[in-house]
């Protein structure tokens, strides 16, 4: 299970997908060429930022069932919580998150 909480029209929203799927690989793998492209940029401007970020947050909202804008996502997830949406996004590749790294350490 993977879960987020944001901040949307000032309340907490809770978040959550029990299950991950073959969609949510495919579409971190493609989430993954686009960063690819933005990283192999010889020099990345504030647009480039801005626009790799909008598509990490349109992939955080694809993987929760669009429940959730990428712009909800851009504007309400506090800064200390983007790892958990970092770690999501490694699961969704199929890596093990940070919780199950320290359960087999």
């Amino acid at each position: 299970m993977v879960a987020i909480e944001l901040t949307i029209d000032g309340k907490k929203k809770k978040f959550e997908k029990k299950e991950l799927f073959m969609r949510e690989n495919i579409e971190a793998m493609k989430f993954s060429f686009k960063q690819a492209e933005y990283l192999n940029k010889e020099e990345q401007t504030a647009e480039d930022i801005e626009e790799n970020q909008k598509h990490f947050a349109d992939f955080i909202s694809f993987v929760f069932n669009r429940d959730f804008t990428a712009e909800e996502f851009i504007n309400g997830c506090p800064v200390k919580s983007y790892p958990i949406a970092e770690n999501i996004y490694i699961e969704c590749l199929g890596g093990k998150n940070d919780d199950e790294k320290k359960e087999k350490a």
